[in-house]
């Protein structure tokens, strides 16, 4: 995925946001009103660079972790 994409629908009283990333990260979330459900999409699209350092970080721990079970022999 390389573009930015969000679907907002009506569910009873809620608002369905549903919103990814140019780097395929994605998320849903119900909020209250269409203004609401808006800056969640611009606030989820400007944490995006945060996100990918997160993974990342999480990412060089898994790794981490394999290597010593490794070296362990487990």
């Amino acid at each position: 995925m390389n573009k930015k994409e969000y679907k907002i629908t009506r569910e009873s009283e809620w608002f369905k946001v549903e919103v990814f990333d140019e780097h395929g990260f994605n998320t849903t979330v119900y909020e209250k009103s269409v203004m609401e459900a808006s800056l969640f999409i611009i606030k989820w699209w400007k944490n995006t660079e945060e996100r990918l350092k997160t993974h990342k970080l999480l990412e060089d721990a898994i790794y981490g972790c394999t290597k010593l079970d490794e070296e362990l022999g487990l």
